[in-house]
């Protein structure tokens, strides 16, 4: 029997130590960031419902703030491009008085208010179709500013294809070693960008689920 199979605990604590190095390795100061992410949470995290049900996805989902991109929500911090456009996902999940989405053209960048969070398995799912190039992929980061300063760490997680129709995102989750490294974080942020020449994308209707599910 190996050392560590003797003493688990001791196992479990190397791998949040590498999560945390792997962090601190991906740690950068964009300055515009840092004074937008927050490090406590949004209000309203106990508001959930299960939006993907008709998709076969029962989990509890709470809207990102400003997620549905309608007059009077909180503003995304935008740029090279990306704007509010008129037209919403064609299952206005939210509200069947819901008209606009988030316009995301080649080269830009949308990042979300600081929503609530709770280290388990929690992903966040949204509304997406490519109305660019069909080589181009949408971009999801985590950004996470530090409880020590304003250092900001972002954190992969993973790119989503699309169609040129409205459908449901695949779960974006991080892996292991990513979910290590938010031992002590309460908040996150969403930053969606495009990849590749002549990428292009709509997005609606921003959903986490914050809490595990069991």
């Amino acid at each position: 029997m190996t050392s560590a199979a003797r003493h688990p605990r001791i196992a479990l604590l190397a791998f949040a130590i590498i999560g945390l190095l792997a962090a601190m390795a991906m740690m950068v100061t964009p300055s515009a960031e840092a004074g937008l992410i927050g490090t406590a949470p949004a209000s309203g995290c106990d508001t959930a419902s299960k939006v993907f049900a008709p998709w076969g996805d029962n989990a509890n989902y709470a809207l990102v703030p400003g997620g549905s991109f309608e007059s009077g929500t909180p503003a995304w911090a935008m740029s090279g491009g990306a704007k509010v456009v008129a037209g919403n996902e064609t299952f206005y999940v939210r509200s069947r008085t819901d008209s606009k989405s988030l316009y995301l053209p080649s080269g830009s960048s949308a990042l979300s208010p600081t929503v609530c969070f709770a280290l388990g398995d929690w992903h966040s799912r949204f509304f997406v179709r490519n109305v660019g190039s069909s080589g181009g992929s949408l971009r999801v980061d985590i950004v996470v500013k530090s409880l020590l300063g304003g250092l900001v760490s972002v954190l992969d997680g993973g790119s989503v294809s699309a169609s040129g129709a409205w459908a449901p995102s695949a779960r974006v989750r991080l892996t292991f070693t990513n979910l290590c490294s938010l031992l002590g974080v309460r908040a996150v942020a969403f930053r969606f960008r495009t990849i590749g020449s002549g990428a292009a994308f709509q997005v609606d209707d921003v959903y986490l689920d914050p809490w595990k599910s069991f």
